[in-house]
């Protein structure tokens, strides 16, 4: 059995032999035509020299895929650092309303006065802060308290609402001297709807004369 073993072996092996003499005297491949105009091709390619400064160069796609890469960057970052600002303002403004609210419910005039001056803070006519102004100025019971709501109003005299509240505060009954300062503010604005008020101080006697008197000369300016 050993015997006959060997013998395969000895034949494998004289096989392999002959094999590697066949692959030795096989001739050289020779490069056809194509691969040689393919070669020369690719090699005046990266031999090629440099355009001069004056010539237009065209940009790789690779450099035209960087610079979009980078737009779009730039893009995204002006648009994440605006996105943030709004962000930024709109908590403030929450900070702003939920102080106001908390400020209003004091018991102590100082408090409700701050109140009205936080709004100060912000630069919108935001309808909530606008509202809670007009509740102080047409409610509280401190006249301190009531002009400085009247005067954080006056900074949104632009806003329609803004004027509403002065409008509903002079139909209130206020104090005197809230009173003056409300028909004044008003008359300042140019503000017609606030005619029908001047003419009942004017006709009621029992108004103080001063108050009677800047009603007159209100709606002298107003007609």
């Amino acid at each position: 059995m050993k015997e006959t073993n060997d013998d395969e072996l000895n034949q494998e092996m004289e096989a392999l032999r002959g094999l590697r003499k066949e692959i030795a005297n096989l001739p050289d491949p020779q490069p056809s035509a194509a691969a040689d105009r393919r070669f020369a091709e690719m090699l005046a390619a990266h031999t090629k020299p440099e355009r001069s400064s004056g010539q237009t160069r065209r940009l790789r796609p690779a450099a035209l895929l960087s610079i979009a890469a980078t737009l779009l960057l730039l893009v995204f970052g002006l648009g994440w650092y605006f996105g943030s600002t709004e962000s930024d303002a709109e908590r403030q403004l929450a900070a702003t309303r939920t102080l106001m609210l908390e400020l209003m419910q004091d018991r102590r005039s100082s408090q409700r006065m701050h109140a009205a001056t936080v709004s100060l803070d912000i630069d919108v006519a935001d309808p909530e802060v606008i509202a809670n102004l007009g509740l102080l100025l047409r409610t509280d019971e401190n006249t301190n308290v009531r002009l400085a709501a009247l005067d954080a109003l006056r900074r949104f005299a632009d806003a329609p609402a803004a004027r509403r509240e002065m409008l509903d505060a002079m139909g209130s009954d206020p104090p005197a001297a809230v009173r003056v300062q409300l028909l004044e503010t008003l008359v300042g604005l140019n503000e017609k709807r606030v005619l029908p008020y001047l003419e009942e101080i004017i006709s009621n006697d029992s108004i103080p004369r001063r108050l009677r008197d800047a009603a007159e000369l209100g709606t002298f300016k107003l007609i």
